[in-house]
C-alpha cells in the first residue's frame, strides 16, 4: 500500500486537494470491492495539526504536523494564490524540504509548484503550473524550466501538474503508474470523468491558443487553414492567400508566431486529429486522411514524437 502526505495550508484551493483525494479514495474502493488490498493510505499534514481553511471557506482537519509524519512515497503540495508568498517563507521552505527529500516522490498541484520550486526539488527539471502563473515561477526560480502548456509532466521521481482539474489527470497518471491501466480507468469510469488526458496534452485548445499567436496579421490565413486541413497544402499556398511573396511569408509568420508555417500546419492538424480520435469511432485511418495527414503511418509518426503515444493508445484514454 503507497503512502501519501498531501500538505495543507490556509487558502490552499479545494479541487486541488478533493480531486487528487477522491481519485486515491476510488481506487481503495475499487480494489476493495475486487476483495483486493487498499492501493493508498492518505495523510493530511499541515504546519500544526488542527482545521485548514480551504480558498471557499471550507475547513479541512489537518491530522498531524508535517514534521511529525512518517515517510512517504509520495508528498504532494497543493496550489493556492498564496502560494507564491509562502515559497519566500524560510522557516516553511526548510520544513517542507526535509519533508521531500524523505519521500521517493514529490508532487506539486497548480501553484503548488512554487513550494515544490523552492525546496530545490525542481532544479535543472521541467515542470508545468497553472498558466497564469508560468512566467512568475520561471521569474522566481530560474533553475526550473517552465513548461507552460502540459497538463502535467514527470521528470524522474518529482511530478507536477498544471491547474485545479489538471491535478485529477495526473493522479490518475499516478495509479496507472502504480496498478496499471485498468485499475485507473475504473477509477475514471466510477468518476464520471469525461476523459483521462495524457501529460503531454495542451492546458489550451490548440486552435484557440495558435489563433491567438497568429494576431491580426494571420488570423484570416489560420481560418482558412482549418477550413483546408484535408487539402494538400504548401508553403506556396499559404503565402499566396497571404498575397506576399513565400520567403517574406515564412519570415514574417516565423515571427508573428515562434513556430515556421510548416509546423504551425501540423499542429492544427494534430490538434483536429486529435479532436476525432476522442470524439468520433472513425478508423485510424479514415481520420489520417480527414486531417491532411494522408497515410496512417504519417498520423502515427506524428503522435509519437509530439504526444508519446500512437493513434490508438490515444483514442484509449478518451474511452473510458
Amino acid at each position: 500500500m503507497k503512502q501519501i502526505e498531501i500538505f495543507l495550508y490556509d487558502q490552499v484551493v479545494g479541487l486541488d486537494v478533493m480531486g487528487p483525494l477522491e481519485v486515491f479514495t476510488s481506487a481503495n474502493h475499487i480494489r476493495q470491492l475486487q476483495g483486493k488490498a487498499p492501493a493508498y493510505q492518505v495523510t493530511l499534514s499541515s504546519e500544526e495539526e488542527g482545521l485548514v481553511t480551504l480558498s471557499s471557506g471550507v475547513q479541512l482537519k489537518a491530522e498531524r504536523p508535517v514534521v511529525q509524519s512518517a515517510d512517504n512515497d509520495y508528498f504532494m503540495l497543493m496550489g493556492s494564490f498564496v502560494a507564491p508568498d509562502l515559497a519566500l517563507n524560510t522557516e516553511l521552505v526548510e520544513t517542507l524540504s526535509a519533508k521531500a527529500r524523505s519521500a521517493k516522490r514529490q508532487v506539486s498541484v497548480c501553484t503548488g509548484a512554487f513550494l515544490l520550486a523552492a525546496t530545490g526539488s525542481l532544479d535543472g527539471k521541467s515542470c508545468t503550473t497553472h498558466w497564469y502563473y508560468s512566467g512568475r515561477l520561471a521569474e522566481m526560480f530560474p533553475k526550473v524550466k517552465v513548461d507552460a502548456e502540459s497538463i502535467y509532466i514527470q521528470q524522474g521521481n518529482v511530478y507536477s501538474s498544471a491547474g485545479v482539474s489538471a491535478g485529477i489527470d495526473l493522479s490518475l497518471a499516478l495509479v496507472e503508474q502504480d496498478y496499471g491501466v485498468e485499475l485507473a480507468m475504473d477509477v475514471a469510469r466510477s468518476l464520471v470523468l469525461y476523459m483521462r488526458r495524457p501529460g503531454s496534452q495542451s492546458q489550451f485548445s490548440t486552435p484557440v491558443n495558435l489563433r491567438q499567436k497568429a494576431g491580426s496579421r494571420f488570423n484570416r490565413l489560420h481560418d482558412w487553414l482549418l477550413n483546408n486541413l484535408c487539402g494538400s497544402l504548401s508553403v506556396e499556398q499559404m503565402a499566396e492567400y497571404c498575397r506576399m511573396s513565400p520567403r517574406n511569408f515564412a519570415r514574417r509568420f516565423t515571427q508573428t508566431t515562434g513556430v515556421t508555417p510548416a509546423k504551425y500546419l501540423e499542429q492544427l492538424r494534430l490538434s483536429q486529429a486529435r479532436g476525432l480520435l476522442e470524439s468520433t469511432q472513425l478508423s485510424v485511418e479514415a481520420v489520417a486522411l480527414d486531417t491532411g495527414f494522408g497515410r496512417e503511418e504519417r498520423l502515427r509518426r506524428v503522435f509519437l514524437k509530439t504526444l508519446g503515444v500512437t493513434p490508438s493508445i490515444y483514442r484509449q484514454h478518451f474511452n473510458t
